[in-house]
Order: C-alpha cells, then structure tokens, then sequence
C-alpha cells in the first residue's frame, strides 16, 4: 500500500511540474513578443536617426529630420504594437482589388506609402529572424511561418475599405428583394423600418470663438464603430520638420486621420446618405484623394488652408470640420450645425442641437461634458407616446385588474420622473429599452416571423413614426393573423406586461433592484487574424456601460436573444481639440496603446473609458518625458552592413 501510494505520489507531482513547465514555457514563448520600449534598432530605409519616445500611456512620440523618416517610424511602431491588427486589415481588404494599371499618386503621398511599407517590413524583419514569438502571440498560435512584405498597395486597400464601411448599407434594398420576404401590400412601406447604419461613422461639432470661454474655437470629433481589442484607433504624436501632428492614426495608413497640429484641428463628419440607394465600392482615385487629402491636413496653415485642400480630394458623405486660432471652416461650406427635429435628422443629432443651443458659451470642459452625455431623446420622444393612455390610468379604471397592476403602477411612476439618462446604474433605462423591444417584436413579428433582423434590434425611428402614426404606420400596429383589429393602444400594454415579466424572470421583482449597466454590457472582443482561434475565448474586455445607441456617447445593441442589450459596437474614439493652449486637447480610446494581451498597455484605457475621463496628448516633448515609459532609436544601417546585406541576399 505504501509502495503505490509513493508511485501516485510521484505521478502526482511529475505531472504538476510538468504542467508547470508547460504553462511556464508557453507563457515565455507568447509574452516574448511583447516589445521592449527601450530597445534601439539599426534599420535599413532611413535616412538619419529617429527618436520614438514613449509617454505614461505607451503613446509614440516620432522625431525626424525628414517626413520620410516619420512615415517609416510609424509603420515601424504600428508593426511593433499591432502586427497582427495590421494583418487582419489587410486580409479583409482584400476582396477590394485594385485595378492591373499602376495607380497614379501624387509623388508625395507615393513617398509617405513606401516610407510606411519600409517601417512595416522593418518589423516584420526582425520578427522573421525570430526571438519575438512570431510577433503576436495569435500568430504564434497559428503557427505562421512567413509573413508577406508590407506594400504601399495594402496601405491603399485599407484606406479603400475605411471609406467603404462609411457608407450605409442598403437594408431596404436587401430585404425587399430576398424572396423568403413577402412585404404585405396592405401596409405601408415606412422606410424608416430598413433604415440600416453605416459599419463606420464619423461625427464632429465645433464651436467658433465667439461662443468659447477664451475666445478660440474648440472641435468635437467622435468616431462610431466596432468595439474591439485591440482599439481600432491608435494614438500617435508625429513631430514633423514643420510642426507637431497629434491623434488617432489608424493602423494601416500613414496619417493622422484626426487630429491637430499647432495650427489646425480637423476632423469628419459623415453626411448620411439616403439608406434607399445602393452606395457603391469607393473608388481606388477615392482612397488616394483621401489619405493625400490628410496628408496636407498636417502641413496646412490654418483652417482655411486645410479645407481648401478639401475641396477636390473629399470623398462623397464626408464633410470636414477644421478649425484654428480664430475660425472655423467646413467643406462643403453649406454643412453646418442646425436645428434638428427626430424627422429630419437622427436622435443622436437631435441631441447634441439640444445641448448646443441650451449654452451660449462652452469651455472645453463643457464640451467634453456634452461629448459624455447618456441622456436619450429617443426615450424623451418615444415614451410620452407609449405612456400617453396610460400613465393616469389606475387599475381600478381598468375592466380587468392582474396580477401586473402593481408591479405596472411602480414602474410608470418612475418613468414619469425619469429624464431620459441611460445611466448604468438605474433601471429606468432597461424598463424602458425592454418595453421597447417587446413592442416592436410585437409589431412586425407577424409579418415577418422569419426576419428577425427588422424586429430583433430595437428601431426606435420606426417606433416613432408608427406611434405619431406618419403616412397611415399605425396600421403596422394591427396582427395580420388575428380577427379583432388591434390599435398601437393595445400593443402597447401587452408590451409594458410582456416585458415587466421578462424583467421579473431576470432580475425579481424589485424594480429598485434592477440595473441598465446589469443587461447593457460593453464587450469588447479580440480581433482574430483568422476565426476560430482560442485567444478571443481568453481576451475579453467587460463592463456595465452607461448610454444607448442613440445617446452621445453611443452604444448599438446585438440581436442576440439572450443578451439583448450587450454591445459590441458603438463610439470608439473621442476627442476635444482647442487651439488655445499646448495641453488643450483630450483624446480617448477604449483600450490601449499595445495589441499584446500580455503588455500592460492591452487594456490600460479602459477604466477611462468607462469613467469618462480623456488623456491630455501634448506636442511638448519634456511633458512626455515626464513619466515615459520607454525610448528608443531607431538608426540607419551602416553603409557596409548594409552593402553586406545586399550582397548575401543576391
């Protein structure tokens, strides 16, 4: 007995150290591909030396003599930081091909592409001599063995595919054209129902001077898209010859794409096209008037100047907002902020005309605080049009008394006193969004019981104009299948009881207990080179979000019928940008800096994204030193290296 308990002993502990062994050999092999902020390179493709200096938060910080140089240093640190975000962009633009005739670029955007390609492939380089864990820990995993050079056409495909996901997607068109979809000819075709949102939109406020604390303009700028780890943006400083570029650079392009220098803030605006035209592929000429056009961003002047370079090269649906010291200019120069009512523009836009006319002067704290605001017009429109029959209604007026009255009763009085916050840690939100959904669901499931998509996803613009029934919509209120003719009052009050038993069965029946934030989930999932891998099961960012898809800080909700209300897309990067003063503007992307789950920069931005508080991003080099976290040189290969390089590579 002895003798076998000594073998299972034995086996026991051969087996922990070998697992142990295992698990310590596989963590070396994928954290060695987290990079050493501190280590200098010799590269070959610069023409003198480059400082690539790194601040508390891992953000870059490029000084060269040459622009050259700096399009090389940022396709270097992108590599470093995102290789295999970099390789996944380029795999998805690939079915956006580019025409067999050489592509005519202007000679400085050419330049800028090849001295980006050459940064890339310098990375890639000393990955490929090995001792950097194949340079992501996914591509360990997948065991690539050889990773493609990096070529200006890539670069271009990946600009092509930005401005391709800016365009709304004809979800009218595709419907009505499926033939598993039989529209009813007895209702009306209320195009609000297929109204589908662009993968990728950019939004931007500014504010003139005379309407400022100090007198100089501020520029708001947001972009809407996939919430991803790692961040689909990536902050970046360029100290070019002629000045200072700061922002969000997006992995696979060379430029700024919003930003500032000392001179002049730009950012976009997406314009919206009609969601029932068919938008098509932008152009390959698109995408280069695109990245040249950003490309002068940098070097213009001042506002003017910037939109001036505009005017030819700005693909259709953008509009640009730049600003300087003294003005703000806009291409085309008709764009401007308005008055905005639910029917002529997005609750979203409605919103922020709300708040922008309610103040007379804004500091660049304010703004920030409007950029930040959860507060829903879609809940301050739709729900005095959902309650209107029945938030004086008690039980006791009504012919049937259930057993939903009380909990019915509670739940009205709070929305009657709420103002329309999406706050995470309220339930008046998730009273709300339920109700909404039982409603639609209740609406267009008979219809069409097949195509869950125009009744899974809460549409609150299709909502409003059935319930202020627009062009003869409160039809779509009626069951097709049932005898009695059911009103929108009807659907309404079956709703409210559907969805406060969903609520029951979920949270119990304390309404004081229930939580937005507990059902409304920011996920952020890893972005796969390929599907199917086992690091998106490990690497996941999770928190209780405040807002809506409709509110300033925006959140789009997934059609998944058990987590409803998770999002999986929405606002993923802001900024407020003034003039004013070295530190005066603020940048903030929701993960962080590095694409390496290891790195303490994977995830370093996310308690300030959900709090809601930006970085200060600064051009003043000693300011980043301050609390750096790495600097490193990169410098060019001595002549004979390099001439014995080319010799051993003939």
């Amino acid at each position: 007995m002895k003798r076998l308990f000594n073998i299972l002993l034995r086996t026991f502990v051969a087996a922990v150290v070998a697992g142990l062994v295992v698990t310590g050999g596989a963590y070396f092999l994928l954290s060695a591909s987290v990079p050493d902020y501190d280590e200098d390179f010799e590269v070959a493709g610069i023409e003198g030396p480059v400082e690539v200096l790194r601040d508390s938060s891992a953000i870059p910080h490029v000084t060269a003599a040459s622009f050259a140089d700096i399009y090389f240093a940022i396709g270097f640190v992108h590599a470093q930081d995102r290789l295999g975000q970099l390789l996944r962009a380029r795999r998805a633009a690939e079915n956006l091909p580019l025409p067999d005739r050489a592509i005519d670029l202007e000679p400085s955007l050419s330049d800028a592409l090849e001295a980006y390609a050459a940064g890339v492939n310098a990375w890639i380089g000393l990955v490929s001599e090995g001792g950097r864990g194949r340079g992501s820990p996914e591509l360990l995993i997948a065991g690539e063995r050889t990773i493609s050079v990096w070529r200006p056409e890539d670069s271009l495909r990946i600009a092509r595919s930005f401005l391709n996901n800016l365009q709304p997607r004809s979800g009218r068109q595709r419907v009505l054209e499926s033939p598993d979809v039989l529209f009813p000819a007895d209702r009306p075709k209320t195009p609000e129902m297929f109204a589908t949102l662009p993968e990728v939109s950019l939004n931007a406020w500014a504010l003139p001077g005379s309407r400022t604390a100090n007198g100089i303009p501020i520029l708001a700028a947001d972009i809407n898209g996939p919430l991803s780890v790692p961040s689909e943006w990536y902050l970046a400083d360029l100290q070019f010859p002629t000045g200072a570029a700061i922002g969000a650079t997006l992995p696979g392009i060379p430029f700024v794409v919003v930003g500032r220098t000392d001179r002049v803030a730009w950012a976009f605006r997406s314009s919206g096209s009609s969601n029932d035209e068919q938008q098509e592929t932008p152009s390959v000429s698109s995408a280069g008037n695109f990245l040249t056009m950003l490309d002068r961003f940098a070097r213009s002047a001042d506002a003017q100047l910037a939109v001036d370079a505009a005017a030819d090269l700005s693909p259709a649906g953008l509009e640009v907002v730049a600003v300087d010291r003294e003005s703000v200019a806009r291409w085309p120069e008709a764009s401007t902020e308005s008055a905005l009512s639910p029917r002529s523009a997005s609750f979203r836009e409605y919103r922020l005309a709300t708040l922008d006319d309610r103040q007379p002067i804004f500091s660049v704290e304010s703004a920030i605080a409007v950029q930040r605001d959860t507060v829903s017009s879609a809940a301050r429109t739709l729900l005095p049009l959902m309650a209107r029959e029945i938030w004086f209604v008690s039980p006791t007026d009504s012919t049937e008394s259930t057993r939903a009255d009380p909990l019915r009763g509670e739940t009205l009085d709070r929305l009657a006193q709420w103002n329309g916050d999406m706050d995470r840690i309220s339930p008046e939100p998730l009273v709300f969004w339920a109700w909404v959904r039982a409603l639609q669901r209740r609406i267009l499931k008979d219809e069409f019981p097949a195509t869950n998509e125009l009744w899974a996803k809460p549409n609150p613009e299709f909502l409003y104009a059935v319930l202020s029934n627009r062009d003869g919509s409160a039809t779509w209120c009626d069951i097709r299948p049932s005898t009695p003719l059911e009103t929108c009052d009807d659907q309404i009050l079956a709703a409210l009881d559907e969805s406060l038993g969903w609520l029951v069965d979920r949270y119990g029946s304390d309404p004081s207990a229930w939580s937005w934030g507990a059902e409304h989930t920011l996920k952020m999932a890893w972005s796969p080179i390929r599907s199917g891998g086992i690091v998106g099961d490990l690497v996941t960012l999770e928190a209780p979000a405040s807002g809506a898809p409709n509110t300033q800080t925006s959140t789009l909700f997934t059609s998944d019928e058990n987590d409803p209300f998770d999002s999986k897309a929405g606002t993923n990067f802001q900024t407020v940008m003034s003039l004013s003063e070295e530190g005066g503007s603020y940048f903030i992307a929701p993960a962080g800096q590095s694409g390496h789950p290891f790195s303490r920069f994977f995830e370093n931005l996310f308690p300030m994204w959900t709090q809601g508080e930006y970085l200060v991003m600064s051009t003043d080099l000693s300011l980043a030193r301050g609390g750096a976290v790495g600097e490193a040189r990169l410098s060019p290969i001595p002549f004979e290296s390099s001439k014995s390089m080319q010799e051993r590579e003939q």
